[in-house]
């Protein structure tokens, strides 16, 4: 009898059926700085990305906010959203449709608005190392503080690299470059260099550097913006 008893439970864990994994995460960063006494500033900054993956298709839905205020004065706003769908294909490719908006009225940028449609590839797809290219072209149109809105087709290439350094930390490495078919000096180049290392299953640490560099900007306003942040990570 006690053989009996003692073999009920691994026979109901070998006949539990495996946990499926979660089709759907969710990633939530947090950061804010405060400043006193020579400078009153504060910042604070916002992002959450969401990605549903079915058999033949994923879906990516991501969200930003920063805003900076020195003496009650607002000296930075930025605000983001994007959506991207992408089909598999055969092997490791696939084809995505992205629409993007954005608004920086400090870069000179009321409202833009981006259509995108394009091819992408997972040269590595390891543990340890990923590495995925797109290539693509769309339409971009940009309402513009203080000079003529604009309106043109594009082009664009895009990578990113991530590389796991250990079980509780990695980094990534993104790169990406947007012509202009109306005028070839109106391209625009992003990149971004960050470091993650996880405090436990749900929480992560995030350091970043974001820089952008507009090559014909809203006259009066500076061709380069670089951001460098600390972030709070929530995982889902």
């Amino acid at each position: 009898m006690k053989k009996a008893l003692f073999c009920l439970p691994l026979l109901a864990a070998a006949a539990a059926p495996a946990q499926e994994p979660k089709s759907w995460k969710d990633s939530a960063e947090l950061s804010y700085v405060q400043t006193s006494g020579n400078s009153r500033t504060s910042t604070t900054a916002a992002k959450n990305l969401f990605n549903y993956d079915w058999r033949k298709a994923a879906l990516e839905l991501a969200a930003s906010g920063l805003g900076t205020d020195s003496k009650g004065t607002v000296t930075a706003e930025q605000y983001g959203a994007s959506g991207k769908v992408s089909l598999k294909l055969e092997g490791k490719n696939y084809a995505f449709e992205k629409t993007a908006w954005n608004k920086d009225r400090f870069a000179g940028i009321r409202d833009r608005w981006d259509l995108s449609l394009g091819l992408g590839r997972h040269l590595l797809d390891s543990p340890d190392d990923k590495l995925s290219v797109e290539a693509g072209g769309g339409y971009i149109f940009e309402d513009r503080l203080r000079a003529a809105n604009q309106s043109f087709g594009t082009y664009r290439g895009y990578a990113k690299y991530a590389r796991t350094l250990s079980p509780t930390a990695s980094a990534s490495q993104d790169l990406e470059y947007l012509g202009n078919l109306k005028d070839s000096k109106g391209y625009r180049m992003n990149a971004e260099t960050a470091l993650t290392a996880s405090i436990n299953s749900h929480f992560s640490l995030k350091a970043s550097y974001l820089w952008k560099f507009v090559n014909s900007p809203t006259p009066g306003f500076k061709k380069t913006d670089a951001t460098t942040s600390v972030a709070v990570i929530v995982n889902y």
